[in-house]
């Protein structure tokens, strides 16, 4: 007698229930909404933008936040900052968003900074730039061309104030509220952590008719490992300052820049850094009171990035951004040519 037949084969669940996706690959499940940092900053410098002696001494203290609005497109920042001095302190905030720019579409750049400044007359300054610039493709080279306007507000109680804040008065400012600059960049990197840029650009002040200056660039960036490896930053700077309406002589301002930057990730989201930075500046003529001078900033900076990496700073602040993430723990995988994962019931 043949054996009974099996039963039947229970009926399939739906598909919903029997495949359960994964984790989308590449994610990091425990990051954060956001990077934010604390940072310090000593400063014994003098400003390349103004045409006169203008020294500057200040310790500044900040916290700031940075945080990515479209992967590799879109970032916003913002940051509070106090300045102490021989003088008053001035307290400030500032904004900034940044767009980078995808073919034909140009990136752009907005910001803005208010700094109060307390005394007999309680003084109020600030800043209001805006930008647009093309990333554009030239074999192994990059072309950047860029225009942008910057608005100054200037508290003119503060004229011959010595201890002004420089982002409330400074006698450039008051003759140059108003900027409009058209330039270009070109960039090269020779080798993976090399990267050299050229640039040119000349600007209106005040707008629209009055030749400011004419700038030449050329900076070199390294970043050849991390630990004791440092970012190495070095500049130059040629400035032609024409005779105007605000201005009685022309002159050529030249200025060398060199920087260190050590960092590290002290473990997973955190990161040091520590760094040095020195200007020796001079003009052609010369004058013995404005020339030559040397200036330098020191600076120690802390960051948090809860397990993003680096993706809230746009790219201007991560050239090297690979190098840069070493480290830092975030976890990117590639994504797979078959996406569809499940475990079973």
């Amino acid at each position: 007698m043949p054996p009974p037949a099996p039963p039947p084969p229970a009926p399939l669940a739906p598909t919903e229930e029997r495949l359960r996706p994964a984790p989308p690959v590449g994610e990091d499940p425990d990051a954060g909404p956001l990077s934010v940092g604390g940072y310090a900053r000593l400063v014994d410098a003098e400003l390349t933008e103004e045409d006169l002696r203008l020294p500057l001494r200040f310790l500044e203290l900040g916290v700031d936040v940075h945080r990515e609005l479209v992967e590799r497109r879109a970032w916003v920042a913002a940051a509070g900052f106090g300045r102490l001095r021989d003088g008053p302190e001035s307290f400030g905030a500032e904004a900034r968003f940044d767009l980078g720019s995808r073919g034909w579409i140009p990136g752009a750049a907005l910001s803005g900074r208010v700094v109060f400044q307390p005394g007999e007359s309680d003084a109020v300054g600030g800043r209001a730039s805006a930008s647009a610039f093309w990333s554009i493709p030239l074999g192994e080279l990059t072309l950047s061309p860029w225009a942008g306007f910057t608005y100054l507000a200037v508290d003119e109680s503060l004229r011959g104030f010595p201890g002004a804040d420089k982002d409330i008065f400074t006698p450039y400012a008051a003759e140059h509220r108003t900027q409009a600059s058209l330039g270009a960049r070109l960039r090269h990197r020779p080798f993976v952590d090399a990267l050299v840029t050229a640039g040119t650009s000349l600007r209106l002040s005040p707008v629209p008719s009055t030749l400011d200056r004419i700038d030449a660039t050329l900076d070199l960036d390294l970043l050849p490992g991390r630990g004791l490896f440092p970012w190495i930053q070095l500049g130059w700077l040629a400035s032609y300052r024409p005779e105007n309406e605000t201005r009685d002589e022309a002159f050529l301002r030249d200025a060398f820049t060199a920087g260190l930057t050590f960092w590290s990730w002290l473990s997973r989201g955190h990161r040091v850094s520590l760094g040095a930075e020195g200007t020796f500046l001079f003009d052609i003529p010369s004058p013995a009171e404005t020339s030559p001078r040397l200036s330098a900033v020191l600076f120690a900076r802390y960051d948090y990035t809860a397990g993003r990496g680096l993706r809230d700073f746009p790219p201007q602040s991560t050239p090297f951004r690979d190098r840069q993430e070493e480290g830092s723990g975030l976890i990117e995988r590639e994504r797979p040519a078959v996406e569809p994962s499940w475990e079973d019931p």
